[in-house]
């Protein structure tokens, strides 16, 4: 309601002040300020639901179109005596996982030192045994060991070798 103040004089002692409507021929237009309150509160409260949705991935199609796997990793232990360090993997994400890269020490193996049983396609909820040969390997210390996806997943963990 807007409100304007106007001064007169109603004789040269006295001075009056009135006050007068201007909202008055605009008083039967519009939506009350309750209903556009809560439009707007409507409004964000939709506006969060779809802002989460798509940050946690409920909305498939506006993300990326793969997502990546999830690894898990069950034991690791590197030998010194047998130069090797023993990783068992599992797939807990959804859909095959296939191991494209390893590294120890942000150093790359190259696929000759390593051995996977079964295969380096890790399928959903199975475990695959990874035996890398690592010849530094020395007593007490830890070491770094990534594993990269083709998909772009990875795990990264320590091993002490002993």
């Amino acid at each position: 309601m807007v409100l304007k103040s106007i001064i007169y004089i109603r004789n040269r002692y006295t001075l009056n002040a009135r006050l007068i409507d201007m909202s008055r021929k605009y008083e039967q237009r519009g939506i009350s300020t309750f209903i556009a309150t809560l439009l707007l509160m409507v409004l964000a409260v939709a506006a969060g639901a779809i802002i989460y949705a798509y940050t946690m991935g409920y909305l498939g199609g506006l993300g990326s179109s793969k997502t990546p796997g999830t690894l898990s990793l069950d034991s690791a232990k590197a030998s010194v005596s047998d130069h090797k360090i023993t990783a068992y993997v599992r797939n807990i994400g959804k859909g095959s996982i296939t191991i494209d890269k390893i590294y120890v020490e942000d150093i790359s193996i190259s696929s000759a030192n390593v051995t996977y049983s079964p295969s380096s396609t890790i399928s959903e909820g199975s475990v695959v045994k990874i035996e890398i040969t690592y010849w530094n390997l020395e007593t007490g210390k830890t070491y770094e060991v990534k594993l990269v996806a083709t998909d772009g997943t990875n795990l990264v963990f320590d091993v002490k070798a002993s």
